[in-house]
């Protein structure tokens, strides 16, 4: 389903909402195309209507501070489907996630303690450390540090290239 980028009034990413939704935004006015918008290129066709790929409110809207989600579907675009251990690239069906320190000897399910690892080398490593198990992290694991940017780019959509122009600029 196609998506759409939707602005506070000062140009700040809220989110991305559905092209539903924007329309609706936009025949209440809530909402507004953005002044750069200006080609057939800026619009999403749904059902021969054109919506635009970003829009912005007209008056700011509060914007809660919230943390972005740790789950499985997250970690594993972090880690950009790859295994943290070979480096094999892998889709969601075939990875698995690893406590780098082990869940048996109280690691915590954090950012900071969990990455994504084929099935082979989480077998092998098993309930060792990296180190006591003679394996090394391509990276280290970590929180993503812009959760709004995250949440923008792991959208598989076509237009993320598009809408990185909006963020960068706000």
């Amino acid at each position: 389903m196609e998506q759409v980028l939707l602005l506070n009034s000062d140009l700040q990413p809220l989110h991305l909402t559905t092209w539903k939704r924007a329309l609706v935004l936009l025949l209440k006015g809530k909402a507004e195309c953005m002044e750069k918008i200006n080609s057939i290129e800026d619009y999403i066709e749904v059902d021969n209507t054109l919506i635009p790929k970003v829009i912005k409110l007209k008056e700011n809207k509060a914007i809660p501070c919230t943390e972005l989600p740790f789950s499985r579907e997250n970690i594993y675009k972090r880690d950009e489907y790859t295994c943290q251990y070979c480096g094999k690239h892998l889709s969601s069906d075939e990875l698995t996630l690893d406590h780098v320190y082990p869940k048996s000897r109280l690691g915590p399910d954090t950012w900071e303690n969990i990455v994504a690892c084929c099935k082979e080398c989480n077998q092998y490593k098993a309930n060792r450390t990296p180190k006591e198990a003679g394996m090394k992290l391509l990276r280290r694991p970590e929180r993503p540090s812009d959760g709004k940017l995250f949440e923008l780019t792991k959208n598989s959509s076509k237009n993320v290239k598009y809408w990185l122009k909006f963020y960068k600029s706000a």
